[in-house]
């Protein structure tokens, strides 16, 4: 019989194509879900392709859209510029629509509190339902208050452990998390509420009813008079003059402070870093007074510093007199400020005092 070789290899021809075909539609489908999962992930701002301060793509994209915010190229958007510090951290992990999802619930269930009491019509309405949420057992909260997590409140064993998406799981946190959380909270149902700083501390401030300012103390569930607040953590009358404490942060110096803790989440991945000064010098543009930037921003100098003097022991150069000058100068302007810096011991007996307060107060509503 006589082979007609020709139909032979049209045959493996359009067998070969078929494959390719299917090989490329399932690359194209495959590329098609990575860029799903990016779109759910990234929002849509402009790539700068030279304001890379990391070869970690994670961190690169949470800087430039942080970046972006405060440059005024993109809305500001304080949830979703914590989430991105939490996201670059994770490697990306995280999902945001995920995060959005539980931050909404919570936002439905606040309004809803506001709406069954009746007291839609005051100011402080919404402030009422978040103490309550925080510090109350509630069917908002699943009857699990939040309370603070004294066994890792520094984050040295977890880094996690200063993350809203942790205490959004666990119901735990410290003083950066809580507040924080109460930030987005409060934005997401138009309350009226601002951060605020202490030494080694935030905590939220609002007007009430009366315009006056009440300070809310999430560490222990507690209102807190300004006056406990200057004696308890040794705050210097010129240090709250000079605005380093106790002051309102603007919508902008939140999304700066978040720059400064997206430069703490990488050093505790990689240590001090070009990537992480970055940070801080762009957060100190709008918020040159954040006494947690500066001080990062001196430990990172002083880093690079001895770090050159043990490699060149005794040799000087530019660059070294340089890093000394800004050393200097940044030391310079946090005395100028009224720093006093609060020891690790003196805040922890701080932090120990909050948890005797708080257990006699759950004791209470038992």
């Amino acid at each position: 019989m006589k082979i007609n070789y020709s139909y032979i290899i049209l045959f493996l021809f359009c067998f070969s194509c078929s494959q390719n075909i299917e090989e490329k539609k399932t690359e194209t489908e495959s590329i098609k879900t990575i860029e799903t999962k990016i779109e759910k992930t990234i929002s849509k701002f402009q790539f700068d392709s030279s304001v890379v301060h990391t070869d970690n793509k994670y961190y690169n994209l949470a800087f430039q859209e942080i970046n972006q915010m405060l440059l005024d190229k993109i809305p500001l958007d304080f949830k979703r510029a914590v989430f991105l510090v939490e996201w670059a951290y994770s490697g990306g992990e995280l999902d945001y629509t995920e995060f959005c999802n539980q931050i909404d619930k919570i936002a439905k269930d606040l309004n809803k509190f506001v709406a069954a009491k009746g007291i839609s019509t005051y100011k402080t309405a919404g402030n009422y339902a978040l103490f309550e949420f925080f510090t109350k057992p509630h069917k908002m909260n699943n009857y699990k208050p939040y309370t603070y997590d004294f066994e890792d409140f520094y984050g040295e064993k977890d880094h996690r452990s200063m993350f809203v998406s942790k205490l959004l799981k666990t119901h735990e946190g410290q003083c950066r998390s809580m507040p924080i959380l109460y930030k987005i909270l409060a934005n997401e149902i138009k309350a009226n509420a601002y951060l605020a700083l202490g030494p080694n501390h935030m905590y939220i401030k609002h007007l009430d009813e009366q315009n006056k300012w009440v300070n809310i103390e999430l560490t222990n569930g507690n209102f807190s008079s300004d006056s406990w607040m200057i004696s308890s953590m040794d705050i210097s009358a010129e240090s709250i003059r000079k605005g380093i404490y106790m002051k309102e942060l603007s919508p902008k110096e939140d999304i700066a402070f978040c720059l400064k803790m997206l430069e703490t989440a990488y050093e505790s991945q990689y240590g001090y870093s070009k990537f992480g000064l970055a940070c801080l010098d762009t957060s100190l543009i709008y918020f040159p007074t954040c006494i947690p930037s500066l001080a990062a921003k001196s430990n990172t100098l002083r880093h690079f510093g001895v770090a050159f003097q043990k490699k060149n022991g005794n040799y000087e150069n530019a660059w070294l007199k340089e890093n000394y000058r800004k050393f200097k100068e940044v030391n310079a302007k946090m005395e100028e400020l009224g720093f006093r810096e609060m020891s690790p011991e003196k805040y922890e007996a701080w932090v120990k005092s909050m948890e005797a307060e708080r257990s006699q107060q759950l004791a209470k509503m038992k």
